[in-house]
């Protein structure tokens, strides 16, 4: 927040959970655009849709949210069954009275990250894992990639009518809070290990998403969904399957900045 803060102007932001953080790059994206990007991407969305909500709102107080012209939400949430239903049902939640946001993402993060990275001895080096470079990026010299074959997860996608519904409700509150802003839902890459075929997957979310779109939020123009192909090798991805390294995060966010070249005007 500090960064996004002391920056003198921001165009577009990156928005999601680890997998943007690690395989997004805001830092190529202003390169090749013209325009300022920054990654706000937070691990794991907080696992809890109301406390992220709050993070996005306090994060766009500090600069003026109506000159943001971009915003790239990425989440895994679709892509593991459960997850948005587990996400949900600790919404209610919200800031807890005398707390605030940075409080509330300081304790989730180190709670977390102590329990899923037990394998380290000190705090020093999940600090340095999560450390990020002025553009939000993480910075890869700092980060241990250990993916292996015990690490794979089974191909899953969550039932169609949810994932659309909680895109949807995501796609509208970014709407809301960067109002003159196009909303650019992008859907992650992952490694199986083996090939698969989301083609039928993707075109059912993508019919239901712009289906439930026109419903609620009636400038759909302004909001695309995007799904980016998995990653092809082992080689291509760091600590986890939706985790790239440094090599495949430039692959990844350059399959992006084709994807929405035709959206995005270069200088």
């Amino acid at each position: 927040m500090q960064n996004v803060q002391n920056n003198r102007s921001v165009d577009a932001l990156v928005f999601g959970g680890s997998n943007a953080a690690y395989s997004l790059s805001a830092e190529y994206l202003t390169h090749n655009t013209g325009l300022n990007w920054y990654n706000a991407s937070l691990d794991s969305e907080l696992r809890t849709i109301n406390k992220y909500k709050d993070f996005v709102r306090e994060l766009s107080a500090r600069i003026d949210r109506t000159k943001v012209r971009y915003v790239v939400y990425s989440s895994v949430f679709p892509y593991s069954i459960g997850e948005i239903d587990e996400a949900k049902r600790v919404s209610g939640e919200g800031i807890k009275p005398g707390g605030s946001v940075l409080g509330d993402i300081v304790q989730y993060i180190s709670g977390r990250e102590v329990s899923r990275r037990s394998q380290h001895n000190s705090l020093r080096d999940i600090a340095s894992e999560s450390r990020r470079n002025s553009f939000g990026d993480i910075a890869f010299e700092q980060v241990k990639c250990a993916f292996t074959q015990d690490s794979y997860h089974y191909h899953e996608r969550e039932e169609e009518d949810t994932s659309a519904n909680f895109l949807v409700d995501k796609a509208i509150f970014f709407a809301s809070v960067f109002p003159n802003a196009s909303i650019l839902i992008v859907m992650p890459s992952e490694y199986y290990g083996a090939s698969f075929d989301d083609s039928i997957v993707e075109q059912n979310l993508r019919t239901k998403f712009y289906g439930l779109l026109r419903q609620k939020y009636h400038f759909e123009g302004m909001v695309k969904i995007i799904f980016q192909p998995p990653y092809s090798s082992i080689t291509q991805v760091c600590d986890s399957q939706s985790h790239a390294n440094e090599d495949a995060r430039v692959w990844r966010t350059q399959n992006l900045f084709e994807s929405i070249q035709p959206i995005i005007s270069r200088p």
